[in-house]
């Protein structure tokens, strides 16, 4: 079955992910030029030499036992990991938040 996902964010990539583990094909939309929504990293050039800034999403929280299954992988992976000084259920993108939506 084919299914068509309306933006490409943390939501949308989850979605799709559970769609193509279930056998299905998904299509994301999105309006923005690239997948990630406000999960966004963004790389700048300065005096100093060029900086990653990561700026919307802090952390996203993991409580769904479905959502765990998929943050375990990314953690397997080396693009995720807890962010302890928000709480036990809080992570972030390594390097950058975006990590794991290009993943």
């Amino acid at each position: 079955m084919r299914f068509a996902i309306i933006g490409s964010g943390m939501a949308g990539l989850a979605c799709a992910d559970a769609l193509a583990s279930a056998g299905h094909s998904a299509e994301l939309f999105d309006k923005g030029r690239g997948a990630g929504g406000r999960m966004a990293t963004r790389r700048m050039h300065t005096p100093l030499g060029q900086v990653s800034i990561d700026h919307g999403a802090q952390y996203f929280t993991v409580r769904d036992p479905g959502f765990a299954q998929l943050v375990a992988r990314w953690r397997s992976a080396g693009i995720a990991t807890p962010w302890v000084p928000a709480g036990k259920d809080a992570w972030i993108g390594i390097p950058g938040m975006n990590a794991v939506i290009k993943q």
